[in-house]
């Protein structure tokens, strides 16, 4: 129930980013209660190691080891709160998101044999050199238009892909939708349930790796609308998480290890530093 009551109608219209990125933004909402809960008891356990060497005053190398050992037990005490204290669900539905995360990685660098651009000018940069082919390569060049907001360019794209094979006409859907509704709302998903229909129906039904996929990218596509409008958003991603099955256990620990590791270092040698010099463990002068 506390879950759904944080998934309530937002205050203001999100904008295009809003929009686009509306399922990471939600994600990081129901997460914030246990990081934060996590990082205060975080704290407290940097605390005590700072107050343990200010008495013990074990010397330049000890006190080293000790911050080092500091910063690791903040980590792993943020970290592991938020995990163990995670409801099933959220982890479910995060499961889901984060193996379509990678699978869209993963054909990014199918279609490209290149690693994804990480910022816009690296975007544009991309895009300035790897002109339109009407093939399903263009479904790279989608994402990077849309995520520098040049949205008709992206339209244009859309109208140019492929439409010989069901797989071609689901992504053709897809992507339409997703342009639009990012753009100004308007991304109208029963095309994409029709080709997902066809999808299932055709020759490629025997493809399950395929199908997973499709089925899971929809989901996604439902799940960024609900979060914007305030629908329930987790819904559609659990009914996907069941239909993958088995194939992403144990996923998400290793994902969440590399998508949060480095900030919570940060945020640990931060600590770490304040709490050693309030301690007295570390000269000042």
């Amino acid at each position: 129930m506390l879950i759904r009551r944080r998934m309530g109608v937002r205050a203001t219209e999100p904008d295009a980013m809003g929009r686009q990125f509306a399922l990471l933004r939600g994600f990081r909402d129901l997460e914030a209660r246990r990081l934060t809960f996590g990082g205060a008891l975080g704290v407290v356990a940097v605390a005590i190691f700072g107050i343990a060497v200010a008495e013990a005053k074990p010397g330049p190398l000890g006190t080293l080891a000790a911050f080092a050992a500091a910063v690791g037990a903040f980590v792993v005490v943020t970290f592991g709160v938020a995990w163990v204290f995670r409801p099933r669900p959220i982890a479910r539905a995060l499961e889901a998101y984060r193996w379509s995360a990678r699978a869209a990685a993963d054909r990014w660098r199918r279609l490209t044999g290149e690693p994804i651009p990480r910022t816009p000018s690296a975007a544009r940069a991309w895009l300035e050199t790897h002109p339109a082919v009407r093939r399903p390569e263009d479904l790279a060049r989608i994402e990077l238009l849309v995520w520098i907001g040049e949205f008709e360019a992206a339209r244009r794209v859309v109208a140019t892909l492929p439409e010989r094979t069901p797989m071609e006409r689901f992504d053709r859907a897809l992507e339409r939708a997703f342009v639009g509704f990012v753009a100004d709302r308007d991304g109208d998903l029963e095309p994409v349930r029709r080709a997902l229909g066809e999808l299932e129906a055709g020759p490629t039904a025997s493809d399950p790796d395929q199908l997973r996929l499709a089925d899971l990218l929809l989901a996604v596509e439902d799940a960024r609308q609900r979060a914007v409008y305030g629908g329930d958003w987790l819904e559609p991603l659990l009914a996907a998480r069941d239909r993958l099955g088995a194939s992403v256990d144990g996923l998400l620990l290793g994902d969440l290890v590399r998508w949060t590791v480095r900030p919570l270092v940060i945020l640990g040698l931060v600590s770490a530093a304040v709490s050693f010099i309030a301690a007295g463990a570390v000269p000042t002068h």
